[in-house]
């Protein structure tokens, strides 16, 4: 019971850290959503076709292949990404 009592700010800690990290990820996404909703809905066809590919293309693959993707590809590009 010690142990988990003298955890409990660690606990927290992480809470709060992955509270942030969900409300920036909605934020960005809802901004590139509401942006590349309207250039497909309003938008002419030169901006409508690559963002219908984007969206298939990005759709179509499982999270775990774009996880390791990213994490992989991003410093073959110059990107140091952390392991956060």
């Amino acid at each position: 019971m010690s142990v988990m009592l003298n955890s409990l700010p660690f606990l927290w800690r992480g809470l709060l850290v992955t509270l942030h990290v969900s409300a920036l990820v909605v934020v960005i996404a809802l901004g590139c959503g509401v942006l590349l909703g309207l250039g497909l809905s309003f938008g002419p066809r030169w901006t409508a076709w690559p963002v219908r590919i984007y969206s298939d293309v990005i759709r179509g693959l499982p999270l775990l292949v774009l996880i390791f993707s990213i994490y992989y590809m991003l410093p073959l590009t110059g990107w140091n990404v952390s392991n956060f």
